[in-house]
């Protein structure tokens, strides 16, 4: 087994390019194992996406953590969901989050100030936003511009284009 670095040392002590693609897989599979997921510092998670190499987060989106890791993340959604600038409608948001031929999908449905996220997509959605995982990580710890990931064709939207665009400013992320 690889030897684990302390989650909270990523990024403040530790670079995690520093780490063999082992050794990142098994600190973060520490971290979000037997939901330990609310223990990582978004800001610190946002950090290591930041400081990480493009390969060793496409190493991690194609391990036995990625599930952790999206669970993690969409989890944690509601935390940062600010109403503000929102409609009272009901807003039905598939993220689809494909590498090769895995595919994770998620729905997230935002209304009357909150948002509630399941797995899978059950109802028609607003909009929808297809992306790596890779570049799913940088966009949700805003460490990538989605616009520009959408203008590099990096990111793909189906449904109204503009409500995907204002989509960040309805999350406060924390970032690195």
């Amino acid at each position: 087994m690889a030897d684990t670095v302390d989650i909270n040392e990523l990024g403040r002590s530790v670079d995690p390019k520093s780490l063999s693609d082992e050794q990142l897989i098994s600190t973060l599979g520490t971290a979000l194992r037997d939901g330990n997921a609310k223990d990582v510092d978004p800001s610190l998670f946002a950090r290591l996406v930041k400081t990480a190499s493009k390969q060793q987060l496409a190493t991690v989106m194609s391990s036995e953590v990625r599930r952790p890791v999206l669970e993690a993340i969409f989890g944690r959604m509601s935390e940062f969901y600010s109403s503000k600038g929102a409609s009272g409608n009901r807003q039905v948001v598939h993220w689809h989050i494909k590498d090769g031929s895995t595919t994770d999908s998620f729905q997230t449905v935002l209304q009357n100030g909150t948002c509630t996220v399941t797995e899978g997509t059950d109802e028609d959605a607003r909009t929808a936003l297809t992306m790596p995982g890779t570049e799913f990580l940088k966009v949700a710890t805003n460490n990538a511009n989605p616009v520009t990931l959408f203008m590099t064709r990096k990111l793909k939207v189906s449904g109204d284009v503009g409500f995907a665009t204002a989509l960040q400013k309805m999350f406060q992320i924390p970032s690195a």
